[in-house]
């Protein structure tokens, strides 16, 4: 398992490089892709990203020598994070470019972190419901982010962050997005509404096919990093299609319905376009993003290092923010043995758990229509996504419109 995990993550990796990175094949190809052949064109490419984003010169030079030892434990925490980074990344890439899969799992985690920090799979945080162009992450995503700035701005009005009254970037539960603003509908996720109600203890009472929200849930569409301002609205009923279940039990989605919470705030002008066509689950149509509020991940543990501290240093340690994840289509409906509804897409965009609810998007298409729902994952294997191809009979009558 380890060594096929190890090639899924070199498969990545080569994909991008031979590529360059967007305009790469579909990433199913991953697996059986050849592996990295620059390890030190990747690792200085992450020096340089993480260097920057540290605020120092951004002139790393392309290998770990000198990079690891220059650094102490007095220096900041990006840094050791860093040098943590590098000293098990080197070793794993020399390994698979020379046909070795066999890694530990501090070099397995390295991998997965690489992934993240060379800019294959990046996180960006929004300013403005843009992303920055100075962002030290964007590499060759320049071109597609400036083509779709503004799918990128109308679909980030339109995304909000799930949370308990009074909530905020370190206390919520997932991501909604509207679907409906005449309705005041937003789309989320099944085991998001249930998570407010049996861990956050938000008193609903069933009514039929619905719960009405006694208690204080709310959605937020601010949200951005170091934004003060607030977006509320309250969630006042929860619309649940027929088999809703979490995860791949059932149909991962419930419809809310909000009201105003904070005083002269209005929804989004421009809604989430939803398309149901089989296009987008077949994978003829590759690239995709999210946007939504990922928060602080759990890694897997290492042999001698805490992946859980490098990986959110990674993240400039600023979760439960809106952020936008590129990616590929990776799976077919029906490709999880768990998925005996076969309901679910997979894709290979960054996320963690808080990016529950946001929608998949094919944001390089005209119109940027969301196709999925995005509502889990596993580490390296795939995240998953529910395919409005296949739920669109069980949300339409729920009042969600599709194009």
């Amino acid at each position: 398992m380890d060594e096929r995990r190890a090639r899924i993550l070199a498969g990545i990796l080569a994909v991008s490089e031979t590529a360059g990175g967007p305009r790469a094949e579909c990433l199913s190809m991953a697996e059986g892709a050849a592996a990295p052949s620059d390890p030190d064109a990747i690792l200085g490419r992450v020096t340089t990203q993480l260097e920057i984003l540290s605020g120092g010169s951004g002139e790393g030079g392309g290998g770990t020598s000198g990079a690891v030892a220059a650094i102490g434990p007095e220096e900041p925490k990006r840094k050791q994070a860093l040098s943590l980074l590098l000293a098990h990344a080197e070793p794993a890439l020399r390994k698979v470019k020379a046909g070795n899969f066999a890694l530990g799992a501090d070099e397995l985690c390295a991998m997965e972190a690489i992934i993240i920090a060379d800019g294959s799979r990046p996180s960006f945080v929004l300013r403005g419901s843009r992303v920055p162009m100075d962002d030290p992450f964007i590499g060759d995503w320049q071109g597609p982010l400036v083509a779709s700035r503004d799918a990128i701005k109308r679909v980030a009005a339109a995304v909000g962050r799930i949370q308990p009254a009074g909530g905020n970037a370190s206390f919520y539960i997932g991501s909604g997005t509207l679907v409906d603003g005449a309705e005041r509908l937003i789309l989320t996720n099944f085991h998001v509404v249930d998570q407010a109600r049996r861990l956050h203890g938000i008193a609903m009472r069933e009514d039929g096919g619905r719960l009405v929200v006694e208690g204080d849930l709310e959605i937020d569409f601010a949200g951005e990093t170091g934004a003060l301002d607030t977006r509320r609205f309250r969630i006042t009923e929860i619309r649940l299609p027929q088999g809703a279940a979490s995860v791949f039990a059932g149909v991962d989605a419930a419809v809310c319905k909000l009201e105003p919470l904070d005083e002269g705030v209005a929804l989004a002008d421009a809604v989430m376009p939803l398309s149901a066509s089989s296009d987008y689950a077949t994978g003829e149509v590759t690239s995709l993003a999210l946007i939504g509020f990922p928060g602080e991940p759990a890694q897997d543990k290492g042999d001698q290092v805490d992946w859980n501290f490098v990986v959110s240093e990674l993240f400039g340690r600023r979760f439960g923010i809106k952020r936008l994840a590129p990616g590929r289509f990776r799976h077919g409906l029906g490709t999880h043995p768990k998925d005996l509804g076969k309901r679910a897409i997979g894709h290979d965009a960054t996320t963690f758990g808080g990016a529950s609810g946001a929608l998949v998007v094919a944001w390089l298409d005209g119109g940027a229509p969301a196709f999925a729902l995005h509502f889990g994952g596993e580490t390296v294997e795939s995240n998953y996504a529910l395919s409005f191809a296949k739920a669109r009979a069980v949300l339409e009558p729920l009042g969600v419109p599709f194009g």
